[in-house]
């Protein structure tokens, strides 16, 4: 039996323009407007018991607001590859929903960045998609080549369907769609009943020749079961990275508008660009510097820089 352990850590500094916690700043204090934090630590064990079948267990060690620590079981899987076109796994897994959720997983040496798109953020990180469930998840190939309030997903049946083609005559292209429905709950008091949830994706992605262009847009929409009311997020990104030798830039737009009586309406409108920079020491380490400018619809603008060293062995 083959077995292999995959290890990523981080090492953050990140200073805001404001003296508040804000989204996806870890242990950030109250008051404190600037900040060291050792964001996530991740265990990756696969195991091949045969030709066809294997055993995958991610194991995240978190800091949590004002550096606290948790333990999550991001993903305990066990896949059978029939084939190269029906693949088959059970268990925990990361949703389907786009590319990112699927490409990139947890350790932060996976990215070109220093943290995920807004919109494709883990939603323990406080994002806004549902990016875990428990089941079965089957992957077919075509020929063609900061509230406070609880939002629960309460661990019902959830159905996650995706496509996607990588046309011969571009190599490096991959055009796909995706479409999750789900029924959930929060706390808001003026949303009593169940939501139906639902979120359609499309992307559009190319690498090739050192370039990366990762563009996706989603609609997430919520409906009481009545469906009396009803509540739509759009969102989309857009990210473009270059490699020269040992260093790789990236710019990204991103864009998120969550209604104000909607799920997770603490958002709210958001959008703005990002700018960084990685350099690799070697294949073990590198650094990153990211420039983080957004606007909010009824707050001042945001700005951030972070500074980040990922590693993995």
């Amino acid at each position: 039996m083959e077995f292999n352990v995959g290890v990523f850590g981080e090492v953050n500094y990140k200073v805001l323009d404001q003296r508040q916690p804000e989204l996806r700043t870890f242990g950030f204090l109250p008051g404190s407007a600037g900040n060291f934090y050792t964001g996530d630590f991740d265990l990756l064990l696969t195991s091949r018991t045969n030709d066809k079948t294997s055993v995958l267990s991610e194991i995240v060690f978190g800091e949590g607001a004002a550096q606290s620590l948790n333990v999550d079981l991001e993903r305990l899987l066990l896949r059978y590859d029939y084939n190269d076109h029906l693949k088959m796994s059970f268990g925990r897994y990361h949703t389907g929903i786009g590319y990112y959720n699927t490409a990139f997983h947890s350790g932060k040496w996976l990215h070109n960045t220093a943290d995920r798109p807004l919109i494709m953020e883990f939603a323990t990180d406080g994002g806004l998609l549902p990016t875990q469930a428990i089941g079965v998840s089957v992957n077919v190939r075509p020929d063609t080549d900061g509230s406070g309030r609880f939002d629960d997903e309460n661990n019902g049946n959830n159905v996650n369907v995706g496509l996607y083609t990588r046309p011969p005559a571009i190599p490096g292209l991959q055009l796909g769609a995706s479409f999750y429905h789900d029924k959930i709950s929060n706390d808001e008091p003026l949303l009593t009943a169940r939501l139906n949830q639902s979120i359609a994706n499309v992307h559009a992605i190319y690498t090739g020749h050192g370039l990366e262009l990762l563009n996706e847009g989603l609609l997430i929409r919520h409906e009481t079961e009545d469906g009396a009311e009803s509540f739509n997020t759009p969102a989309f990104y857009s990210q473009i990275s270059q490699g020269f030798g040992h260093i790789r830039r990236s710019s990204d737009f991103q864009y998120v508008n969550v209604s104000a009586r909607g799920f997770c309406e603490d958002v709210g409108l958001r959008y703005g660009p990002s700018f960084s920079a990685r350099y690799d020491f070697n294949d073990n380490v590198a650094f990153k510097l990211q420039l983080d400018h957004t606007v909010r619809k009824g707050k001042p603008d945001l700005n951030g820089l972070q500074t980040q060293l990922a590693f993995t062995f």
